[in-house]
């Protein structure tokens, strides 16, 4: 043994271990794969309508290599779900992978044919032509069978027609090319008429293609110019040109689609209509699969699609086809299945083939009991059209129809009360219709009572309509005494609708009874009419006392609350007049200066006056005070002190001469103000920072603290430049952490400036909707996706409360109004989850602040408010106005009228806080303006 084979019968022990732990991952991914192999076929084979369980097992099984079961997987999913484009051409790449030989074409050949039936797919059928021409054994004529098949279903497709007619085309030019001779030799006669033949064959396909208006047929007539050895046929062109003229029509609808996303229902509906109005059969045949193609899950398309062939086409086998495929794609549509029911009555299939829809269609899976009730039904009455009611019960088809009747009742009972928790056909209109059968048509009265006293049975004793009609049937079948017992026991029995039974009986009795029966009725009837008046009587005492005692609940409630409200209002009131007592206020010279702090009504903290300012902050000018020398501050009386801080948190008025400053413009310009954001929102100073930065720069962000140093919702975002802060308006009912931001500019309302950013419209907005009744856990997304089927979109917006926290209302808006409109009507009603929401066109009732939707700061700023209007005293009510300027004084130099030019002082006289003024009158126009100093001297007057 050399050194080679001992190291391969003794590898190193590294490479041993290595080996090992790759074993050691393969097994357990392989073990892995196995046991999610094992739950999606437990999945598949307890519910085989789950759509994603069966196209991850193919995928599961692929990945694994197990080609017999991927085969078996996609053979179960085809029974129940038509296959996409996709599963199709993967299926039939692997089947071709494996048939190298091509041992297996007639198997290939059928799987393609069950392919093409599911969808209009151009690229199946490119795919199966070219399979064809791959394997022409069996010679031309079964590729050209499949060519025109191709041509049948998809020649009309405006888009990808094209694609269909020029590979027709060219299998026939390489035929002929085959036929030409070689070069330098003669054609015989035989071969001379094959090659004229095929031309002809070529020139046929020229026209027909010309003759159907698809995109790019310009090019294709420019082919058969050149292909023509003359001049084309005025027929031609002429058949060409009207193709031409039908195509322009048909090119807004083709741009549309190519413009939109898919899965463009509105577009393709658009489309629809029109060719239903243009009412050509094959056109509108090929609109419609190529809708589907695109939206196969589309109730109502299939449910217009199925109608139209039903009333109009009426070919058995496209029919049929479309019934069955619909209810493949939509297997949850009760009404898609009735009408599968009723086409193969309606073409004479057999029975057992009705049957077997039938047993496919109970365990689909409906949302509602009332779809299977509506489904048993459909069958019911397909048994009762075969009855032969002139023979015998056997041979007639009665006996089938009764154990059709008892299998639905059963079901509805057993069944759908497991899986519904109550019962599915809770009118019980299945035993009534049987009923009325029996009764009518077999006699039997005996079978009609036993089902009849089912039905009271079951809880319909106390519903007067149920008396009444087992009554009508007794009159019409029965007897006149069984008649006059049901509606005497339904005078005892029924409790909702008592005067309609008394007044069947007394009419009854009219036609039917005696004076003494009639006297007897009539006594009877009012003694019950009496007692069930004394019984809602007594049931109306007893909801007005239930009604007073909640009623003085939520008085006792409400007293409660507000004696609480006002005794904390009444302790943070005491509260404060007791900091305030404690805290010093002084006065040195004009200024005022407070010792400590102190706090406001809302329980934050009122910073003292600050120091006067130098520079560009002047004040006005007033003569100089001496100081003694040793004077000290002055202490200010605490009712004095507050006012003057009140007045010094107002700011200062630019007076006429513009020497006082009010606010820098163009910081305000460059800033915004940011509310409703959560107390407890972390860092929010970083978290604005992040959220603004998008717009811009971001200079500076002021953060609104409470005396204790908590966040008190909103700030000022200030950038660099001021076009950031235009782009940071648009942030405006952004989410950040569940809750809308609120973001307007940085105005100055004192002087009239108002933000009219966000209003609500007070008029009829037909392009948008008003969606009430959702789901608490719906989504924006979800809604979109929704309402997005139905038309472009311009916007959704949801309803909140100022925590976040959604309201249950939404409004999408569309681009137009005749889209919003079509919209209303196909999701009025529709069940999101367990609700079933309601949509309408978008009227919001007039609003209280005007048309335009006035803000509540515009409403307060109005001079003939009252305080009743609104709820507590806006902030803009407060008096502004020193009492000393309320009301002139009572001297008698208050008939002095000043010189001109003064505001309440003599020309010569400059009103100082040494000189009380003497004479006062409300200023007039063109005087001057009082200025914060003027009025701070009057609150310090000695």
């Amino acid at each position: 043994m050399d050194f080679a084979e001992g190291e391969m019968q003794n590898p190193p022990s590294e490479d041993v271990e290595m080996g090992q732990d790759e074993d050691e991952e393969d097994s357990s991914s392989s073990d892995s794969d196995d046991e999610t192999t094992r739950q999606l076929e437990a999945k598949v084979s307890g519910n085989p309508y789950d759509y994603s369980s069966h196209v991850e097992l193919i995928r599961a099984l692929r990945r694994e290599g197990e080609l017999e079961d991927v085969r078996q997987a996609r053979e179960r999913m085809s029974k129940f779900f038509p296959l996409t484009e996709e599963l199709w051409l993967e299926w039939l790449t692997d089947e071709m992978k494996l048939d190298s030989g091509r041992q297996n074409r007639t198997g290939i050949n059928q799987l393609f044919e069950r392919a093409v039936k599911d969808y209009l797919c151009a690229d199946v059928w490119l795919e199966y032509i070219q399979y064809c021409i791959g394997g022409m054994e069996d010679g031309l004529e079964p590729v050209r069978a499949v060519c025109e098949k191709a041509l049948t279903a998809g020649g009309l497709h405006v888009s990808k027609g094209t694609m269909l007619w020029d590979v027709y085309r060219e299998f026939e030019n390489a035929v002929l090319a085959g036929m030409q001779p070689d070069p330098g030799s003669i054609c015989t006669g035989d071969q001379e008429e094959k090659i004229q033949a095929q031309i002809s064959r070529i020139n046929s396909i020229f026209r027909r293609q010309l003759s159907v208006p698809l995109l790019g047929m310009d090019g294709t007539y420019l082919e058969y110019e050149e292909f023509q050895t003359g001049p084309v046929d005025a027929t031609v062109k002429q058949v060409y040109q009207k193709a031409c003229e039908k195509l322009d029509k048909y090119k807004p609808f083709e741009e549309s689609l190519t413009s939109a996303t898919a899965p463009r229902l509105q577009e393709y509906l658009a489309y629809i209509d029109y060719e239903l109005a243009e009412d050509e059969p094959t056109r509108i045949q090929c609109i419609f699969e190529r809708a589907l193609q695109e939206n196969p899950l589309v109730v109502e398309l299939w449910t217009k699609y199925t109608h139209y062939l039903d009333t109009k086409l009426r070919i058995p086998h496209i029919v049929l086809s479309a019934h069955e495929r619909a209810t493949r794609n939509c297997p949850w549509a009760a009404i898609l299945w009735q009408g599968y029911l009723l086409a193969l009555e309606r073409h004479r299939q057999p029975k057992e083939k009705i049957k077997e829809v039938m047993d496919t269609a109970l365990p689909a899976g409906f949302p509602q009991a009332s779809d299977y009730v509506s489904l048993w039904q459909t069958y019911c009455d397909y048994h009762r059209r075969r009855v032969d009611w002139t023979k015998d019960a056997e041979s007639s088809g009665i006996d089938a129809l009764r154990s059709t009747y008892q299998q639905a009742v059963d079901y509805c009972r057993d069944s759908l009360q497991q899986y519904f928790g109550e019962t599915g056909d809770p009118q019980c209109t299945l035993q009534r219709t049987w009923a009325r059968l029996e009764a009518k048509y077999n006699k039997n009265m005996g079978k009609a009572r036993e089902l009849w006293d089912g039905i009271m049975a079951e809880g319909h004793g106390r519903e007067a309509q149920m008396w009444l009609e087992y009554a009508e049937l007794e009159r019409s079948y029965g007897d006149v005494e069984r008649s006059r017992k049901v509606l005497q026991k339904a005078v005892s029995k029924a409790s909702d609708w008592p005067e309609s039974v008394c007044e069947a009986l007394i009419n009854f009795e009219r036609e039917e009874g005696t004076l003494e029966t009639y006297d007897n009725t009539v006594a009877r009837c009012e003694a019950q009419l009496k007692r069930v008046q004394e019984r809602r009587a007594k049931q109306a005492e007893k909801e007005l006392v239930a009604a007073q005692a909640e009623e003085q609940k939520a008085e006792a409630r409400k007293k409660n609350r507000a004696e609480k409200k006002s005794a904390k209002k009444q302790e943070m009131k005491q509260g404060q007049k007791r900091k305030l007592d404690n805290q010093t206020f002084v006065k040195s010279g004009d200024s005022l200066h407070t010792v400590g702090s102190s706090v406001d009504e809302e329980g934050f903290k009122v910073p003292g006056l600050p120091a006067p300012k130098t520079g560009n902050f002047k004040a006005p000018e007033e003569p100089p005070v001496k100081r003694v020398k040793g004077d000290e501050p002055e202490e200010v009386p605490f009712s004095a002190a507050w006012q003057s801080i009140h007045e010094a948190t107002i700011p200062p008025v630019p007076s006429s001469t513009g020497d006082v400053p009010v606010h820098d413009p163009d910081r305000e310009r460059r800033s915004v103000f940011v509310s409703n954001l959560s107390y407890s929102l972390h860092n929010p100073q970083d978290k604005m920072r992040e959220v603004f930065s998008e717009c811009g720069e971001v200079a500076d962000v002021r953060l609104a603290f409470t005396s204790k140093k908590k966040f008190r919702g909103f700030c000022y975002v200030e950038f660099k430049e001021e076009s950031a802060a235009v782009k940071a308006l648009g942030f405006d009912h952004k989410e950040v952490e569940g809750r809308p931001l609120f973001v307007s500019p940085c105005i100055d309302k004192r002087k009239g400036d108002k933000f009219h950013g966000f209003q609500y419209a007070t008029k009829l907005e037909k392009n948008k909707l008003f969606v009430s009744n959702l789901p608490y856990t719906v989504t924006k997304e979800a809604l979109e996706n929704i309402f997005k089927q139905h038309g472009p979109l311009r916007g959704v917006r949801m309803v909140t409360y100022r925590s976040g926290k959604p309201k249950g209302l939404a409004y999408v808006e569309y681009e137009d109004e005749q889209t919003a409109s079509q919209a209303v009507l196909k999701t009025d009603g529709l069940m999101i989850g367990d609700r079933k929401i309601q949509v309408a066109v978008s009227n919001p009732p007039t609003r209280r602040g005007g048309p335009h939707g006035e803000g509540v700061d515009d409403r307060l700023s109005r001079s003939d408010n009252k305080e009743s209007q609104y709820r507590g005293k806006g902030r803009t009510q407060l008096s502004l106005l020193p009492r000393s300027l309320h009301k002139p004084t009572t001297s008698s130099a208050s008939t002095s009228k000043p010189p001109a030019g003064s505001n309440g002082t003599t020309a010569d006289q400059p009103a100082t806080s040494g000189q009380p003024t003497t004479t006062q009158e409300p200023v007039k126009q063109g005087a001057k303006r009082l200025t914060n100093a003027d009025f701070a001297k009057m609150f310090f007057k000695k």
